[in-house]
């Protein structure tokens, strides 16, 4: 999972804080290599934390007919937090018809040489990305991820292989409480650091040319604790992953068929975050090629290496390193193949994806229009097109009953960025064409009931220049074009 800090959120984060308050040898990878699905499942352990790649990553492997999620931990020393992320697990599991998978969360602090994750991706991961989470119930008391990891190991079948998708936190912890634990697992499958590509860590000062991703970097003492054992260990790094770039058509790919619920989950998160498909976001799918190598470890040519785990998380070639099995490279066409094979297998989802509208906008200098349709209430989605040569976008923005849009159009001149808007305002989908193409960019949001309305913005932030276009009623059916 691994993501970089850009700047192509600027106008949007602008505009709604304007807007709202907001078993295998170290030779082999721990994978089955026939394509065929085996007599006996491996059994596995997922380790993540839960950030879009991770929950693709997932929703994968919950599918697969060659592997048994025996069970889910979530690295509290990632993205997502421990309350947050047991709710999306619930969510997930329940959803794909799994629900008696144990799960538990870690410690949420790392060692002393931990680099947080940052707070707005923290945040995000916390709202797990938009998804429509419905209140739940938990069973008994929340349960530690240590507790969880050696309960499932002592109870697999056989040695379980661990899924590794977020910062090894939980694999230290549960090691260092039983040292018998590492002889009892099969092996480590992880999507982390780089051997050699370049990093994509670019806070604190760095950038491509230091060696560093986010999974190692998070917590480098618990990969050199685990690096420290003798468990078979199979990396799937950067060096593969930069082949696989989110295909820029993936939900227009899963719009011919997402019955599935592997299938129909990936697709409601690509529609609530378009971001994932826009190369210059540099998305990759991280977790989902660990998830796919699993079972098909031909999608990707393997190498040995002896490697340091630095101080900082680099992962350094040396002699004196442990021999680890690395993907050097992917196959782009195989691997997007083999993505929407797996999601698209078994049964629908317990609670199936429906988009309530669909919008298109456009601003030409002088009018902001829109039009489509808002069948019902729940989430949207807006395609905008703006002029070329200037950044620009579009929120769809309502007000709060007993309100009226006429008062929105007074207050939105007065607005005052540093200060949160009045609790009457409401953002809805957000679509901003920051580099000024004139190529169509897509957004979506939810849209309760009631008065929105069509606000074209231009410029930088914060010098935006706001136009506003003719309001509609959200679930009423047809929205018309601005005059």
């Amino acid at each position: 999972m691994r993501r970089t800090l850009t700047t192509r959120r600027v106008i949007v984060v602008g505009l709604l804080a304007t807007l709202i308050a907001c078993g295998p040898s170290a030779g082999s990878p721990p994978a089955p290599q026939s394509s065929d699905p085996p007599m006996t499942r491996v059994p596995i352990i997922v380790d993540a934390d839960f950030d879009l790649s991770d929950i693709a990553a997932i929703l994968v492997l919950l599918r697969d007919p060659a592997v048994d999620v025996r069970a889910i931990t979530i690295a509290g020393t990632g993205l997502v937090h421990c309350q947050a992320g047991r709710l999306l697990t619930r969510y997930l599991i329940d959803e794909l018809g799994s629900p008696d998978i144990p799960f538990g969360c870690g410690r949420e602090d790392g060692g002393a040489d931990a680099h947080p994750f940052p707070d707005d991706w923290r945040s995000r991961a916390d709202e797990a990305y938009g998804l429509n989470i419905p209140p739940q119930a938990e069973a008994g008391l929340p349960r530690d991820a240590v507790e969880v990891l050696a309960a499932t190991v002592e109870s697999s079948p056989s040695a379980p292989t661990i899924v590794a998708l977020g910062p090894l936190t939980n694999l230290e912890d549960a090691f260092a409480a039983d040292a018998t634990l590492a002889d009892r697992v099969a092996g480590i499958h992880a999507m982390l650091g780089t051997i050699d590509a370049p990093g994509n860590v670019f806070v604190n000062g760095l950038d491509a040319g230091d060696p560093l991703e986010w999974n190692a970097y998070a917590d480098p003492s618990a990969v050199a604790a685990v690096f420290a054992t003798d468990v078979p260990i199979s990396i799937v790094p950067l060096d593969a992953t930069d082949d696989v770039p989110v295909p820029v058509d993936l939900a227009d790919r899963l719009a011919d068929d997402h019955q599935a619920g592997g299938a129909d989950l990936m697709y409601e998160s690509l529609i609530r975050n378009p971001g994932r498909m826009r190369p210059e976001d540099g998305q990759q799918l991280w977790d989902e090629l660990a998830a796919l190598t699993l079972s098909d470890s031909d999608l990707v040519a393997w190498d040995d290496a002896a490697v340091i785990a630095e101080d900082d998380g680099r992962l350094t070639r040396d002699d004196a390193g442990r021999i680890v099995r690395f993907a050097v490279s992917a196959d782009r066409a195989a691997v997007e193949t083999g993505l929407l094979t797996a999601l698209r297998r078994g049964e629908p989802r317990a609670t199936p994806f429906r988009l309530a509208g669909s919008l298109s906008a456009s601003f030409d200098g002088a009018t902001c229009a829109l039009s489509g349709t808002s069948d019902e209430t729940g989430l949207h989605v807006v395609e905008y097109e703006g002029m070329a040569g200037t950044p620009s976008g579009i929120a769809i923005v309502g007000v709060r009953p007993p309100y009226r849009w006429e008062q929105l159009l007074v207050l939105l001149p007065t607005l005052d960025p540093t200060v949160a808007p009045p609790d009457w305002v409401v953002a809805g989908p957000v679509a901003d064409d920051q580099a000024g193409t004139g190529q169509p960019v897509t957004g979506a949001g939810d849209l309760d009931e009631g008065t929105y309305g069509p606000v074209c913005f231009t410029g930088t932030w914060p010098d935006l220049v706001y136009t506003v276009g003719i309001p509609f009623q959200a679930g009423a059916g047809a929205v018309g074009a601005a005059q």
